[in-house]
């Protein structure tokens, strides 16, 4: 018998790397099984300030002023996110989170809820599953032959495609950390 449990991708671009200091920028949202992807959105976030680091903007290359016209206000931000977990989710289910390192996407998210006076545990799951983690245990255990677990390395391993202009944005990486997932689960059968 399969069991299959849908989930809830998720992968952020920051400004940099303290949670509780660097601008959550965007988030990349995917809701899938194992039979596919069933919804994805990303969300651009508006801060006024910007909370950034030089090596963070090198890394996600988003322009602020371009980034800026388009970004959803926080509370706009939460009404997205809500209309999207509750087209796919119970109410009052907790979402589990799936990523690469997600817990520092995690912990970005849960910054955000928290500065607009919200429970991230509210909606969701302490719990999260990691692809990294899943690699880890993977090449531990003989099964994959890899040095780095990497997100780049992993999906030029597994043969996972991104546009070089969709890498390292929010959406581009949560699609392709979907499609890891899964042939890492592949692995393991």
């Amino acid at each position: 018998m399969t069991l299959s449990n849908t989930y809830l991708f998720l992968d952020t671009e920051t400004g940099g790397l303290d949670p509780r200091s660097h601008s959550l920028l965007s988030l990349g949202l995917v809701v899938g099984d194992a039979s596919g992807i069933q919804d994805s959105l990303e969300i651009l976030v508006k801060h006024e300030p910007y909370v950034v680091s030089g090596g963070g903007m090198k890394v996600n290359r988003i322009d602020l002023a371009r980034h800026h016209e388009t970004a959803l206000s926080p509370a706009d931000v939460l009404n997205q996110l809500d209309d999207f977990l509750n087209r796919h989710f119970p109410e009052k289910a907790r979402v589990t989170l799936v990523g690469h390192n997600v817990a520092f996407d995690q912990a970005f998210l849960s910054e955000f809820l928290l500065a607009a006076g919200r429970d991230p545990e509210g909606r969701f799951h302490h719990r999260i599953v990691d692809t990294h983690s899943i690699a880890s245990a993977l090449r531990e255990a003989g099964k994959l032959d890899l040095q780095r677990l990497s997100s780049d390395s992993l999906f030029d391993y597994f043969g996972i495609q991104v546009p070089p202009e969709k890498r390292h944005t929010a959406l581009g990486d949560s699609l392709a950390t979907f499609e890891l997932y899964w042939k890492l689960v592949g692995l393991c059968r």
